[in-house]
């Protein structure tokens, strides 16, 4: 052990607890009892719920703003949106924006506004969504008594009509295959060698319609300076003239049995006027010898039903009515078009009644019960004319927008289009066989199609001017055109 651990001085013990003794202690104690100041907890601190500052409140909006715009259900369709930005006053594009910016802008405009306000604005496509739906229902009148015995008359018809077409088309599918073949190459052939034939002035205006007689020998003609006539195919020759019309007439037709059963003396031709008079005629006198109710408007097609004992009118009052000729009584007023009804066909059965508007639309409507059974929904301007195929389920209707579709009855679909023309579509119309169709427009051509694959065979000019109709003989022999031009015009088959 060292000197310095032998003389050092030891350290005091370490003392525990408090310095102050009890009687200290209970005098602090007494003494905090008899103050009487605030005490202040220094474990915890209370903190008050509300804002206490502008930036706070701003804050808390704006989280509430945010929440009510993730709840916003809002339209996906851009036009919708549009429309909703339009109803707000506020721009429907900015520069720069897209669909989905567009639609975020919308939302965040109508997170700053009232639950109403909110529901009022949202809801405005319902309005328009009624709106639209008026355009395409369909509206039914109550008959009167003879329309019953009318439609059984025309289910009787039909039937026996029907069984006859499903008979031969049975015979043709079970013909070999090499023979459909050659009956398609004889009717292109045909088409390949059709040539402008013979022209005849008809009119001292544009000659709107034209048509052949079943018999195939006679042409009936009606034009805007509202004469309607008949003439004999081989020479061009008038050979009766009808005055009565006192407007254009856009319309006349043969009755399915003009020159083949029908007595000279009895209803052969009709004809429709733009003032929507509707006139019969015989084939021995120029006056008429029947009228038909005046129509409200102009009536621009007509079509006899295959019965020959009903007609259908098509008018610009946006409804298509059927007749009886026998009593000269309207059976049938349907509505069912928003705008003028332009054309309209029946079945070749009878059954089932084809029109097309210019609301863009066509319709399938079933004779036997006065239901619609299809919409045509497809074209984007007006349609002008409709036809049946002749193999029954088939369709085509042509347009403003040039083009000419294709429909399926047992489909109830579009199946095909044809960017047919470069103007306007006036007529379409289809051969006895089915193996062609021909179409008119105003670009003052006539094209020919095939029927197995719609593609184009042949275009043909002779036409100045708009072409306003064109037809094809029963006997699939001859071909009739009428234009702006006062002229028809016939093609046939040549070597030249």
């Amino acid at each position: 052990m060292g000197e310095e651990d032998k003389f050092a001085v030891p350290a005091p013990p370490k003392q525990f607890g408090s310095l102050a003794n009890a009687d200290s202690v209970n005098a602090i104690l007494n003494s905090a009892q008899k103050s009487h100041g605030p005490t202040v907890s220094l474990e915890r601190m209370e903190v008050t719920n509300q804002a206490d500052s502008r930036h706070d409140a701003e804050m808390l909006a704006e989280f509430d703003r945010r929440r009510r715009a993730r709840t916003l259900t809002l339209p996906t369709d851009d036009v919708q949106v549009k429309l909703k930005l339009r109803a707000l006053n506020q721009p429907i594009c900015l520069f720069g924006e897209d669909a989905l910016d567009r639609r975020e802008r919308l939302r965040a405009l109508l997170s700053t506004m009232s639950e109403d306000e909110i529901a009022a604005v949202l809801h405005t496509d319902e309005v328009n969504a009624d709106k639209a739906d008026e355009e395409t229902v369909t509206w039914y009148h109550r008959g009167p008594v003879e329309l019953r015995k009318a439609r059984v008359a025309i289910a009787d018809f039909s039937l026996r009509k029907a069984k006859l077409r499903l008979e031969k088309a049975r015979e043709d599918a079970a013909q070999p295959a090499h023979e459909k073949a050659l009956a398609r190459q004889e009717a292109h052939k045909w088409v390949q060698q059709i040539n402008l034939h013979s022209s005849q002035v008809a009119d001292t205006r544009p000659v709107a319609f034209c048509e052949f007689s079943s018999d195939s020998q006679h042409i009936v003609t009606a034009g805007w300076s509202g004469s309607v006539a008949v003439w004999k195919r081989e020479q061009c020759a008038q050979e009766m003239k009808y005055t009565g019309h006192s407007a254009q007439a856009g319309c006349a037709r043969f009755h399915p049995g003009a020159f083949t059963q029908n007595d000279a003396s009895s209803l052969n031709v009709v004809s429709g006027s733009y003032d929507g008079t509707v006139l019969l005629w015989s084939l021995t006198q120029e006056t008429p010898i029947g009228e038909i109710e005046k129509h409200p408007q102009r009536v621009s097609k007509l079509a006899f039903h295959p019965n020959g004992l009903h007609l259908a009118t098509a008018c610009f009052d946006s409804t298509w009515r059927m007749y009886d000729l026998t009593t000269k009584k309207e059976l049938l007023f349907q509505e069912g078009h928003s705008k003028s009804v332009a054309d309209v066909a029946f079945h070749p059965d009878g059954s089932v009644a084809l029109t097309g508007g210019h609301d863009c639309y066509g319709r399938v409507w079933d004779m036997r019960t006065g239901r619609c059974i299809m919409f045509l929904d497809g074209h984007t301007k007006e349609i002008h004319s409709v036809e049946w195929m002749p193999n029954g389920y088939e369709m085509i209707t042509g347009s403003s927008d040039n083009s000419m579709k294709v429909w399926d009855l047992r489909m109830r679909r579009n199946t095909y289009t044809m960017p047919a023309h470069t103007s306007v579509v006036t007529r379409v119309r289809a051969d006895a066989a089915g193996q062609y169709l021909v179409s008119a427009s105003f670009d003052c051509t006539l094209k020919m199609w095939s029927t197995t694959g719609w593609q184009p065979l042949r275009q043909l000019q002779g036409h100045d001017t708009r072409i306003l109709c064109v037809d094809i003989s029963p006997d699939g022999q001859w071909m009739c055109s009428s234009a702006f031009d006062r002229t028809f015009k016939l093609w046939a088959q040549s070597d030249y």
